[in-house]
């Protein structure tokens, strides 16, 4: 039985798609709590950007941790 991993540009691709996802909630968030579009947008930005350069890391890890897999 082999087991699949993934390429580099599968955990890229996912973690942009994903962080996309977060920073439109992201930015929707910080604009009701400042009501400031400008200020949103920049939480919004740079708390993604840190998130999706970690989560990248995060997938590379799990994918050579045997736990849990069969």
């Amino acid at each position: 039985m082999s087991v699949m991993k993934e390429t580099r540009k599968r955990s890229i691709l996912k973690s942009i798609t994903w962080r996309v996802i977060c920073i439109a909630v992201s930015i929707l968030i910080s604009f009701a709590l400042t009501g400031q579009w400008d200020i949103a947008i920049a939480i919004g930005t740079v708390y993604n950007v840190i998130t999706m350069i970690l989560y990248y890391f995060h997938e590379r890890i799990w994918n050579v941790v045997k736990w849990g897999r069969i």
